[in-house]
C-alpha cells in the first residue's frame, strides 16, 4: 500500500491579504505559517516518511523545510511541478475582492464546473485535476509500499481529495475547505483506486 500524507502550505502574506496566490506567484510564510508547519511535523513525529514531494513554489518549499525539522532522516526530497497551485493567469497577485460579482469569479468560488479562465490565461479544474492526479498515480505505481509526504496547495489538494472521494468538480467548493498546514491522508493498493482516510486534520493547530 502507498500512503500519501497531503499537507497544504503554511499561511502566507497573500493568504492574509486576500490576494490571488496561484501557480504563478508567491508570498512569504507568516511566522504563524512556519510555526504551525513545525507543529505539524511534531504531530506526525512517529510517522516515518520514505520521501517527500514538494511543489516548486517557495511557500511549499519553506513549509516542507519547517515540517522536516522534526524528520531529519527523511531520505528523498523531490520538487514536482505538477503539484503546484492552480494558475489564475493575470488574476494571480491581484486582490480577490476586485472580481466579486464577475461571472468567472463567481464560477470559481461557487460553480467550479462552469469556470472558464481562458480569457485571462488561467487554468481550469479539469487541467488541474489531471496533472495532480498523474503524480499520485505515478508515485503509487513506482513506489507501492512507501509512505510519502506531499506538500502542496489548497485548491490543488482539495480538487484531488474531493475527486478521490467521488465528488464531482461541481461540488468541490462545498463543505469543509482545507486549512493551512492541514493534513489529509490518501491510501491506494494499486495506483488506480484511492481512498481518503483523513481529511483536513488540524489537530496540531489547536
Amino acid at each position: 500500500m502507498t500512503i500519501f500524507y497531503c499537507m497544504r502550505h503554511g499561511k502566507t502574506e497573500f493568504n492574509q491579504a486576500g490576494i490571488f496566490q496561484g501557480g504563478l506567484v508567491d508570498s512569504p510564510l507568516l511566522d504563524e505559517g512556519i510555526e504551525t508547519a513545525k507543529k505539524a511535523g511534531n504531530y506526525l513525529q512517529d510517522v516515518s516518511f520514505d520521501r517527500v514531494i514538494i511543489s516548486p513554489q517557495k511557500r511549499a518549499q519553506d513549509t516542507a523545510k519547517a515540517f522536516l525539522s522534526s524528520h531529519p532522516s527523511t531520505p528523498i526530497k523531490e520538487t514536482i511541478q505538477d503539484i503546484r497551485e492552480m494558475e489564475f493567469g493575470s488574476w494571480d497577485g491581484t486582490v480577490e475582492s476586485n472580481y466579486e460579482g464577475q461571472t468567472q469569479f463567481e464560477h470559481l468560488k461557487h460553480r467550479p464546473h462552469l469556470y472558464d479562465p481562458s480569457e485571462f490565461g488561467g487554468e481550469d479544474f479539469d487541467t488541474l485535476l489531471n496533472r495532480a492526479k498523474s503524480v499520485f498515480t505515478e508515485y503509487a505505481t513506482n513506489y507501492p509500499d512507501e509512505t510519502i509526504l506531499v506538500v502542496s496547495h489548497g485548491l490543488t489538494l482539495q480538487t484531488l481529495l474531493k475527486h478521490f472521494q467521488g465528488i464531482p468538480i461541481s461540488d468541490i467548493r462545498k463543505g469543509e475547505l482545507l486549512g493551512n498546514t492541514s493534513i489529509s491522508i490518501v491510501e491506494t493498493e494499486n495506483g488506480e483506486d484511492f481512498s481518503v482516510t483523513r481529511y483536513n486534520d488540524l489537530a496540531h493547530t489547536l
